[in-house]
């Protein structure tokens, strides 16, 4: 078990992987976090994991993704992103896989200068269809060891 800090809790998990994501030629897109948690105090650590998303976009400026269905491919999501195009993480994002247990923290990450996009609009395209792609990957593999 490893316990690692989320805000000013304590979180321990059983097994956790840290993925980052790039498109050929370019620097890394997303790091993506994966933590499968103890079944046992699953709910409380959901809660807080979703206490702490909420508290980091209270203190800062970036916006809630109302545009992003509460459900992607099974996945519970919420996310938040920045209102401009500057600094390393572009967005923040919070998955959930209640039958795992599995928590998955997703930061879109920049690039300076404009090499992948160009406006907030085209990094838009590609953190859903990370979202979907990714999910979708996941939900696949999931469904061949869960039966």
């Amino acid at each position: 078990m490893v316990q690692t800090l989320k805000g000013n809790r304590a979180i321990t998990m059983l097994d956790g992987r840290r993925v980052m994501f790039a498109y050929p030629g370019e620097d890394f897109y997303a790091n993506v976090k994966v933590e499968v948690l103890p079944a046992t105090n699953w709910d409380d650590l959901r809660t807080a994991l979703a206490d702490n998303f909420d508290f980091l976009l209270a203190s800062g400026d970036d916006v809630r993704n109302y545009r992003l269905k509460p459900q992607i491919n099974g996945f519970a999501v919420q996310g938040q992103d920045r209102p401009k195009r500057e600094g390393g993480v572009l967005g923040f994002y919070l998955l959930f896989e209640n039958t795992t247990h599995t928590a998955i923290t997703i930061y879109f990450l920049n690039q300076e200068p404009a090499v992948r996009f160009k406006t907030l609009e085209e990094y838009a395209v590609l953190r859903d269809r990370f979202l979907n792609e990714y999910t979708a990957c996941i939900r696949k593999g999931l469904a061949s060891i869960t039966k």
